[in-house]
């Protein structure tokens, strides 16, 4: 049986290098050619490994779980891109725009999975009319990867539906994957477990990098403020010397000292002494610098935004995970509601799978 249906991947496959310009040059102009094309591609291997009917619902299942993530884009007004389906691995749908905050994030998440219940209810019409255990076996995998996916891991849905959530919560998630996939040894869930154990990392790092330098963010951009305003009295200085009238040049000794670049390094040193413990090497820095650079009012910039661009990121990361309190409770209620019933989905039809013989 194996032989049979690798030679039939074969005689596909010959048959896609033969006519498969044509097919391509007929689906380039479809909107949905990508998708249509890797619906295509995953049906061929699923069929080959597991049977076509078994292929078909499992890409069914597929769909609907995107379709879900799609629509919840639409409504937040994202621009996204079409399906696209991995054999083994799943489909994907590409988003065009960023998250502004973690509500949209969750939304667009709890889309597929909220979908992947909907798309149970068939299967269940089905199994309920027809007493044919296909449509329960494809009941149980729905409710199983849909289940998954709200492992609350970072990429999978969990992960995203509570992103503005403490990060225990991932860190709880992904202990749980690790001893899964280490048990189980299943190296797709240790590869969502590495991509999972990265955004932890990076989510954990940001948030320590913030809180060690937060008070030297504050004197960054206060110092950033005070060099623009210096910048735009030399820039009014330079004008109304330039709209004087012309006098006779006389052999002066030029005086060295620039009102504007003193101000400025009095207000810095201001700065300094206001700033906390902590901040007070980097405004010595800035002092130095500012020293140095004399009147470069746009190479003092450059050097500050050098030192606020990391710092801004981490800030970013932190405010974005911080979901307010009220939206925490409904976005948790929403998740643990949606997994229960899943669970009460999974676990019930279990009890009615046809044993193998």
């Amino acid at each position: 049986m194996a032989k049979k249906r690798w030679g039939g991947l074969a005689v596909a496959g010959a048959f896609l290098l033969t006519k498969g310009k044509v097919i391509l040059a007929l689906l380039k102009f479809s909107k949905f050619g990508g998708t249509l094309i890797s619906f295509g591609v995953s049906l061929l291997f699923y069929a080959q490994v597991f049977g076509v009917w078994f292929g078909v619902g499992l890409l069914y299942l597929l769909f609907i779980h995107e379709m879900g993530h799609l629509l919840a884009a639409k409504r937040l007004g994202f621009k996204t891109g079409p399906a696209i389906f991995v054999p083994f691995m799943g489909a994907v749908i590409g988003i065009k725009d960023t998250f502004r905050t973690p509500k949209q994030e969750a939304i667009l998440a709890y889309g597929g999975p909220l979908a992947g219940l909907l798309s149970l209810i068939p299967l269940a019409i089905g199994y309920a009319v027809t007493g044919n255990d296909f449509w329960l076996v494809i009941f149980h995998l729905g409710a199983l990867l849909n289940l998954f996916n709200l492992l609350p891991v970072s990429p999978l849905d969990g992960g995203r539906i509570l992103a503005g959530l403490p990060i225990i919560v991932w860190v709880a998630g992904l202990a749980a994957l690790i001893a899964y996939g280490i048990t189980n040894f299943s190296l797709i869930l240790l590869l969502i477990a590495f991509f999972g154990g990265s955004a932890v990392w990076k989510r954990y790092k940001f948030a320590k990098q913030y809180e060690e330098n937060r008070s030297t963010l504050m004197l960054y951009r206060a110092a950033r403020e005070r060099v623009l305003r210096a910048k735009a009295e030399q820039e009014r200085a330079n004008a109304e010397v330039a709209l004087a009238p012309e006098v006779e040049e006389e052999q002066t000794v030029e005086s060295t000292y620039d009102p504007i670049a003193w101000s400025l390094r009095l207000d810095l040193q201001d700065l300094r002494q206001a700033s906390p413990e902590e901040a007070r090497q980097e405004a010595d820095d800035l002092l130095r610098y500012q020293y140095d650079a004399a009147n470069d009012y746009d190479a003092l910039l450059r050097r500050i935004d050098q030192r606020i661009e990391p710092l801004r990121l981490a800030e970013e990361s932190v405010q974005y995970h911080q979901m307010p309190k009220k939206q925490q409770t409904i976005t948790l209620l929403a998740y643990l509601a949606l997994g229960a019933i899943l669970f009460i989905a999974f676990e019930y039809s279990k009890g009615y799978l046809p044993t193998p013989s």
